[in-house]
């Protein structure tokens, strides 16, 4: 209990800053949703690349737990850590807009352009919502450190160095629910495309 009250107080700090943040993630997806109906044949660079075999993409869809893991080491490593957390630690906030920009890119590329599109984003459309709270948490996290980096008095520190120490911490302590957010998402998206998806296509 102690921990989730922690990452509550985290979570209550800065309710204008979180809910900013929840809207500009948010927002951004719903953007690349409305231009990429608007223009369907638009194709933007993807935060990953291509380079999957035929052999493994029809493992995967087979084996929605190794599907669920592969999605899951994405999500975390790639674009949770790598996209949002790391360019942060070097450029206060960089990593906000970089995932951004990220999510405006899967906006774009799953708009519902014809009906197998749209059939595609109603069981998709859930674990958008799972997967883009979990980035708005890290979010979060990476605006308080870069917060506290600029004005240590944001976080009740005296010193740059001392906020950042007290940033990182916060930001560790919020990584816990993420991941347990991001499992979520990920597995839910891959039994979702394993068992539910071939019967609301073929109905």
């Amino acid at each position: 209990m102690t921990a989730l009250r922690r990452t509550t107080d985290i979570l209550r700090s800065d309710p204008r800053g979180l809910t900013l943040l929840v809207a500009l993630i948010f927002g951004a997806l719903l953007l690349g949703l409305g231009i990429g109906v608007l223009f369907p044949d638009l194709e933007l660079p993807t935060l990953v690349a291509g380079g999957v075999s035929d052999d493994l993409v029809r493992t995967m869809i087979t084996n929605p737990w190794l599907f669920g893991t592969t999605i899951l080491l994405i999500n975390l490593f790639v674009a949770a850590v790598g996209g949002i957390v790391v360019p942060s630690l070097v450029v206060p906030f960089l990593g906000i807009p970089v995932i951004t920009l990220y999510m405006f890119n899967v906006g774009v590329s799953i708009a519902p352009t014809d009906p197998t599109t749209a059939t595609v984003l109603v069981p998709h459309a859930l674990t958008l919502l799972i997967e883009l709270t979990g980035y708005a948490m890290v979010m979060f996290g990476v605006y308080q450190l870069g917060r506290g980096w600029v004005r240590p008095s944001y976080l009740g520190a005296q010193t740059r160095r001392r906020a950042y120490v007290v940033g990182l911490r916060r930001l560790a302590r919020l990584a816990v629910p993420t991941v347990v957010i991001l499992v979520v998402g990920a597995y839910y998206e891959a039994f979702s495309v394993v068992y539910l998806l071939p019967r609301l296509l073929v109905g």
